[in-house]
Order: structure tokens, then C-alpha cells, then sequence
């Protein structure tokens, strides 16, 4: 009796399997995943940067932040995705005098949509082209100084704008190997104090091997090429400009319903306007497949 009961056993947990349901081994991370009707996951991740702002020993800000980003992704039908991702931002400003700044807030919320246009067949497709659309909510916190006036952006935990996204991506999916690629442009809007962000598109592109079906690796490359931004009609003389990071991770799966990863980018090259420089960026998180 117990030997019957085995395969019907196997079968419940195969189909409980978000990979299994989509016909594909891949091990993706939220956003690059394949629709499934129903198909819900979740996650949090922990991203750490450092960057900094202005001239050395005469106005320089020396940022370093943690984020922790909630997130999940339902797909009520096999063509289209819901993605929405909160943030809890701290951030820790030195000035060039040495005095820090620290605070914890939530960020801007992020909702994002994601259809697919053309699959090169319905079940267990090998390439996927998508449509990406979004908006950044400003469920930001203000942080103000001593005299109730809202910081400079640096300061805070968003920007306090709406701020539309439109994008595509496309995914090639052939065991054991996949590729991700995604363009998306962020248009912000007047927030915090007057402060326009800079509008920015963002380029990724992963390459991705899994030589087993518990571990990935990936190798890969950002770029961003960003507008000015504005304090009311002035330009911010530290914005804009373009960066490029290589990116290397890794992507494992513990349990079937359960993935591990963690990512690491550094910039190759900087070419961003004014007294500007990024640092090394570290991402790391768990996906919860429902």
C-alpha cells in the first residue's frame, strides 16, 4: 500500500512546484519568472551601496545604504504578471565634516505589470517577449532639518513623486542555459521640496548556467544612463551621466517551494556628470513560491 501511494505522492508535489507547472527547470528570481495562470510567489531581499556626492574635503556626502525589499508577483493568467515591491530604506549620510546623518523609513512604493506579446509555443516556451509597464508611489516618509524645511534627496528615503515606468524584456529559456534581458525607463515627476529625480533608463542583460537543477550561476552586466534632475528650474550639476556594472551571482534551491540568491555588481565604467562616484552594490534574498 505505502509502495502505491509513492508515485501519487511525487505527482501532488510535482504539481505543486512552480517550475514543474510551467515546464521549465530554470531557476528564476521574482520579475524574470514564466506566467502561470495562478501562479503566485513572494520574496525579500537585502541590497547594501555605497555611493558619493560632491568634492573631496570641500563638500562631499558619502552615502551608505541598506534596503530591504518586499515583494510579490501573482499571474492570474499565463500571459500577464502583477508586481508589486515596498522597500525599508536606511540610509547613513557622512558630510565632509565628518557629522552623520542616519535614518530608517519606508521607500517608495513600486507596482509593475508585465504582458506577454509573443511565446514561440504555449507550454514550457523557449522565448518570451514581454511588455512592461509601472508606477512608483510616494509612500516615502519627508525627513526635514531643524527648521521644518523637507532635506535634499540624499536625505531621504524616496523621492515623493509618481513616477511612471515603461519597459520590454525577453527571456530565453533552454536548459541549462537562459537568458534575461530587460530595458525600462523611469520618468519621475516634481516630489520632495520642488526636487525632480533623474529620468533614467536601465539596461540588464544575465546570462545564466545551471549545470543542476538546485544551482545557477549568473553572469551579467547593468547599465544606466540618467538625465539631469532639478531642485525647482536649477539643475542638480551632480546629476546625469551613465555607469555600467558587472554583475555575478548565484541562484540555489533548498527546498522546492524555497530559492536562495545573491548577486554582486561593481562598476566597470562611470561616466556620470559632476563630483559623482557608485560604489560596490551587494544584493541578497529568498523567494517563496505559494
Amino acid at each position: 500500500m505505502a509502495a502505491a501511494l509513492v508515485p501519487l505522492w511525487g505527482a501532488a508535489e510535482a504539481s505543486a512546484c512552480g517550475t514543474c507547472s510551467v515546464g521549465d527547470p530554470t531557476l528564476t528570481i521574482v520579475g524574470f519568472e514564466q506566467p502561470k495562470a495562478n501562479r503566485v510567489r513572494t520574496s525579500a531581499a537585502i541590497r547594501h551601496r555605497n555611493d558619493s556626492i560632491g568634492e573631496a574635503n570641500v563638500d562631499e556626502l558619502t552615502l551608505s545604504e541598506q534596503r530591504m525589499e518586499l515583494a510579490a508577483a501573482y499571474s492570474p493568467i499565463d500571459r500577464f504578471s502583477v508586481f508589486l515591491m515596498m522597500p525599508v530604506v536606511h540610509r547613513l549620510i557622512t558630510e565632509v565634516n565628518l557629522a552623520e546623518s542616519s535614518i530608517w523609513a519606508p521607500g517608495d512604493l513600486d507596482l509593475r505589470v508585465r504582458g506577454v506579446i509573443w511565446r514561440d509555443r504555449k507550454f514550457a516556451p523557449r522565448h518570451l517577449i514581454s511588455l512592461i509597464g509601472g508606477l512608483e508611489f510616494p509612500t516615502s516618509t519627508i525627513e526635514y532639518d531643524e527648521n521644518g524645511v523637507p532635506l535634499p534627496l540624499e536625505f531621504q528615503a524616496g523621492t515623493g513623486s509618481w513616477d511612471p515606468i515603461a519597459g520590454a524584456s525577453y527571456g530565453m529559456f533552454m536548459d541549462p542555459w537562459s537568458l534575461f534581458v530587460s530595458s525600462i525607463a523611469i520618468f519621475p515627476t516634481t516630489g520632495i521640496a520642488d526636487t525632480r529625480a533623474s529620468t533614467s533608463f536601465r539596461q540588464t542583460a544575465i546570462g545564466q548556467f545551471q549545470p543542476w537543477k538546485f544551482l545557477a550561476f549568473q553572469l551579467g552586466a547593468e547599465f544606466r544612463i540618467d538625465g539631469p534632475g532639478y531642485i525647482g528650474d536649477v539643475r542638480d550639476p551632480d546629476t546625469g551621466g551613465h555607469i555600467t556594472y558587472a554583475t555575478l551571482g548565484l541562484i540555489g534551491l533548498p527546498h522546492e517551494r524555497v530559492l536562495l540568491h545573491a548577486t554582486a555588481a561593481v562598476p566597470l565604467i562611470q561616466r556620470l556628470d559632476g563630483t559623482h562616484r557608485e560604489g560596490f552594490a551587494f544584493t541578497a534574498g529568498l523567494v517563496y513560491e505559494l
